[in-house]
């Protein structure tokens, strides 16, 4: 992980482009992105506060000092470590190099001076509070360059994300296997939970949702059962190493309904004319058009949709959104979802979820199950 965020450092500052410059990270999807660290207080603690900061050469990692350990764990010995508040651990309080401060505000200036001499500029992710600034030092908007650096991923990153996203499709695989007739949404749930925890990862969303359920958008699996002629709806997500998947699939329980078929089908065709689409050049409205153009002309003539795929990386939704009014250029490197999902409250709702890499040529598909409907035994 850490060498990880060094590339990630080194591209953010590549692409601000000068040498007396100086980056902070202060959003938690940007702490861990500059240093490879991430912290459990952030879902325990909403005051939780941590930041990176850096320049071509030297980083500064600022945290509670409950965190310490942990962080170097992952982290190493590279960059240093700014603690904040207190904590004990017992006789052998050691602090390993770190520099302890009683507040997150007193670390953070103290950081800032650390690594101001010959710096004119503080890019920032998000405004950060500071009171003054030392020398000549002015802070400036980084956070278009965070996202242009987090849309466009490195080898480190992609390899990671093809791991991720087949360890998603095999724990979605087993889960459609062992699924029966009278098995609960929360028993699915749990054979991909197990499996996803099993080989390391982190279980992130998983949504199982039968019947008329299956209507209900991003909706957490409950007791009810799968029943003859029903639509079980999964869409699943994870996070290895702080990188996230995302993908879906639906099943039939027993012979499907003619209209199931219909939606399923309609949907269908319009996500793959939307996985078509993805190579360098192409922009991501003519994407959304084509989707839903598709799914109109295959048997859902009113469908509706706000977006058809996003991107991902270290959130489970990332820029750019693939809509109609958002005309972001592909560019090797990006990753997406692609999807043309409906919901019909009261009868149920249809997905196929996939993760392409946007390459130089073309795609590649990080996802590969078969996108035909499942058919789960009655």
């Amino acid at each position: 992980m850490s060498e990880l965020a060094r590339r990630n450092r080194k591209r953010l500052v590549d692409l601000l482009g000068a040498s007396d410059l100086m980056v902070l990270a202060t959003v938690p999807e940007h702490v861990f992105y500059c240093s490879g660290y991430k912290s459990m207080g952030y879902d325990t603690d909403r005051h939780m506060r941590m930041a990176v900061i850096f320049d071509s050469t030297h980083s500064i990692v600022i945290g509670p000092k409950a965190d310490l350990w942990a962080a170097r764990e992952v982290m190493g010995d590279g960059p240093d470590y700014f603690t904040y508040g207190t904590f004990f651990f017992g006789e052998h309080d050691k602090t390993r190099g770190a520099t302890e401060f009683g507040t997150y505000g007193e670390a953070l200036a103290a950081a800032i001076v650390r690594l101001a001499p010959g710096k004119r500029h503080l890019f920032y992710d998000r405004l950060p509070e500071i009171s003054a600034l030392p020398g000549t030092l002015a802070l400036q908007d980084g956070s278009g360059t965070f996202r242009r650096s987090r849309a466009i991923k490195h080898s480190l990153e992609i390899d990671l994300m093809r791991k991720v996203s087949a360890l998603t499709e095999d724990a979605l695989a087993r889960a459609l296997a062992e699924a029966k007739a009278g098995m609960s949404e929360a028993e699915l749930a749990a054979i991909m939970s197990s499996e996803i925890v099993t080989r390391g990862a982190l279980p992130g969303f998983i949504v199982v949702t039968a019947g008329e359920r299956s209507a209900f958008a991003d909706a957490y699996p409950t007791a009810k059962r799968l029943q003859a002629q029903g639509i079980v709806r999964i869409d699943i997500g994870c996070m290895l190493d702080g990188y996230w998947s995302d993908t879906a699939r639906t099943a039939f329980v027993g012979e499907p309904r003619a209209d199931a078929l219909l939606a399923f089908a309609a949907t269908s065709a319009g996500q793959e004319a939307g996985r078509r689409l993805v190579r360098p050049g192409v922009s991501t409205d003519a994407i959304f058009n084509a989707a839903v153009a598709a799914v109109r002309q295959a048997g859902l003539p009113d469908y509706r949709r706000h977006h058809v795929g996003h991107g991902l990386g270290i959130e489970s939704h990332e820029y750019p959104t693939i809509s109609a009014t958002n005309a972001v250029t592909l560019e090797p490197g990006m990753v997406f979802c692609i999807e043309a999902p409906y919901y019909r409250p009261g009868w149920g709702g249809v997905m196929t979820e996939d993760t392409l890499l946007v390459t130089e040529r073309g795609a590649e598909y990080f996802t590969r199950l078969p996108r035909e409907p499942y058919i789960i035994p009655a």
